[in-house]
């Protein structure tokens, strides 16, 4: 790994260039993450941004969906070795502006039709995670520190060449850095409710038998503080009939002095929603840049993304004693898959339909 110009500050955590990292692990990557959504639940804007210094590599993307089905998917990667600092790939920006509060995210002008400038600032403080470690087969997949935010936008997103402001978006952000071999996680669910003065970060990691792996989230409010943390996340999810989308969610917390706190979440626009994983065939590639518009409203779009689904941020609505939040549930299945949720095992056999 070469010496490059992040090492002229002393930040270094080895004996090696900043380039070098504690694991040989592929998947070793340091991540950000971000999600917006308007208040009425009908627009969802998520973007990342990873660097993966032991493939020398980067990968950005963005996803914007509506709630009349429309989705546009964005994927742009790079070679990144002495530049890991700098948080770009093709069109795709992030800036941070002030550590902690704010940050600046772009879309420039690009073949996909979705373009943005919005701009990020904490409302609450950050929930530090307890570090994750699982193990499985004998081999680390997972030894990783995560925080989460949430934030208020403001800005704006271009779709086909209509303008749509973002000012009131809530929504929020994540850091992650370490290894994480998603593909062989069986299950997480992850969500942040983002009621009017708080919002709830909670994770859970099961085995393919419900076995629970890690726990952890809480409160973290407006004025500054924090809540006690969650030690058991208790869930039954209701999904689209046989899709992979979440329709509803009963979720039961215990924290540290064994207050119970039971969170209901409901898809009131099932459409709104981002999906990772293999994506569309049909997607265009130029230069390092991929995309493609889908429907989620058409069968052979849909069947054909969640065939190899590996995880989906659902915009749901939360109501939590008498309050009303919204903000993305998010659930994860690969691996060995999870015995509770079989629509999320092999896709079922369907019939094709006449576009």
């Amino acid at each position: 790994m070469p010496y490059g110009p992040w090492d002229e500050y002393f930040i270094h955590q080895l004996p090696r260039p900043i380039d070098h990292v504690n694991d040989t692990e592929k998947s070793w990557s340091d991540r950000c993450y971000f999600n917006a959504h308007s208040a009425d639940g009908t627009v969802l804007l998520v973007t990342g941004y990873g660097n993966n210094p032991n493939t020398q590599s980067a990968h950005g993307y963005a996803k914007v969906s509506l709630a009349d089905g429309r989705h546009w998917d964005l994927d742009s990667v790079r070679k990144c070795t002495t530049d890991r600092g700098d948080l770009f790939a093709g069109p795709l920006r992030w800036t941070c502006i002030e550590p902690l509060k704010r940050w600046k995210l772009d879309l420039g002008p690009n073949d996909s039709n979705i373009e943005w400038e919005l701009h990020y600032e904490s409302r609450a403080p950050m929930w530090e995670l307890l570090p994750i470690t699982i193990r499985k087969n004998g081999r680390v997949i997972v030894d990783m520190f995560h925080i989460k935010q949430p934030a208020r936008y403001t800005g704006w997103v271009s779709v086909e060449g209509e303008r749509i402001s973002v000012d009131g978006f809530t929504g929020g952000r994540d850091r992650t850095f370490g290894v994480r071999a998603s593909e062989e996680v069986d299950f997480w669910l992850w969500f942040e409710a983002v009621f009017e003065d708080r919002a709830i970060e909670a994770w859970v990691w099961e085995s393919s038998d419900g076995t629970v792996q890690y726990v952890d989230g809480g409160f973290t409010f407006d004025d500054g503080s924090l809540s006690k943390r969650f030690v058991t996340f208790q869930h039954d999810v209701t999904f689209d009939g046989d899709r992979k989308r979440p329709l509803h969610a009963d979720v039961v917390f215990v924290d540290e002095d064994g207050e119970t706190f039971r969170v209901t979440a409901h898809a009131r626009h099932q459409n709104v929603n981002a999906n990772y994983g293999a994506g569309l065939s049909r997607r265009q590639m130029n230069d390092g840049l991929s995309y493609y518009k889908w429907n989620s409203t058409d069968p052979i779009d849909l069947d054909e993304l969640e065939s190899n689904l590996l995880a989906i941020d659902q915009l749901m609505e939360f109501e939590l004693a008498g309050m009303t939040g919204h903000g993305i549930f998010e659930i994860l299945i690969r691996g060995e898959h999870y015995e509770r949720y079989p629509n999320w095992g092999p896709p079922p056999r369907r019939t094709p339909t006449a576009s």
